[in-house]
């Protein structure tokens, strides 16, 4: 497997669309000659192109992800929760618990507290619950979202995204080519199987 066969999948923990992005995945890539290297990313503070801040869009998003859920056989969509939380902790435990080879477990999850239970995915409580739902030590886990060595890997992550372009999520990368949302992964496959040999309607 070569560098050009790898795919980057930046995803966040704010994004519903991440999320079901991220609940495809591997049904989606699994059979492609591709291996999916998964980068946390979340946007900062003061971002000038954040849905939440526009009430009609963000109305929309809320209804768009909630049917599209509810076609992929996932619980509904629970918006009560906050909008907002010190993103980098669920994303520095993530980072965590791939590296303990639970990383996906992990991210079900969260997204599962964030988006299923209206939960603040930042406070300690639901990282603690994350952790006990994918055989991780939950005292680690909170650990982990306040250590500078993990904050480090998140951040190598964001310099990543910047060379890559990266203005949104979910976002994939493979080779020279870019796809920004979870209705482009049809694309991205389309253009895999094509530089493989295969035929595409």
């Amino acid at each position: 497997m070569t560098a050009t066969d790898t795919i980057r999948f930046y995803f966040s923990f704010r994004s519903p669309y991440a999320w079901l992005a991220y609940h495809r995945l591997e049904r989606a890539l699994g059979a492609l000659p591709v291996t999916v290297q998964r980068i946390p990313v979340f946007p900062p503070s003061h971002y000038p192109n954040d849905p939440a801040a526009v009430p009609a869009k963000l109305a929309y998003i809320v209804h768009d992800a909630s049917r599209v859920a509810r076609e992929y056989g996932l619980p509904a969509i629970n918006w009560s929760g906050d909008v907002d939380t010190d993103w980098m902790r669920p994303h520095a435990a993530y980072v965590f618990a791939a590296g303990e080879g639970h990383g996906d477990a992990f991210a079900f999850a969260v997204f599962r507290a964030r988006f299923c239970e209206g939960r603040n995915v930042g406070v300690d409580d639901a990282l603690r619950g994350a952790a006990q739902q994918c055989g991780l030590d939950p005292e680690a886990v909170v650990r982990a979202a306040d250590d500078p060595a993990m904050h480090r890997l998140v951040n190598i992550g964001f310099l990543q995204a910047g060379q890559d372009g990266v203005f949104g999520v979910p976002f994939f990368v493979w080779r020279d080519q870019r796809f920004w949302g979870n209705d482009r992964l049809e694309w991205l496959i389309r253009e895999v199987k094509r530089a493989h040999g295969t035929r595409v309607p």
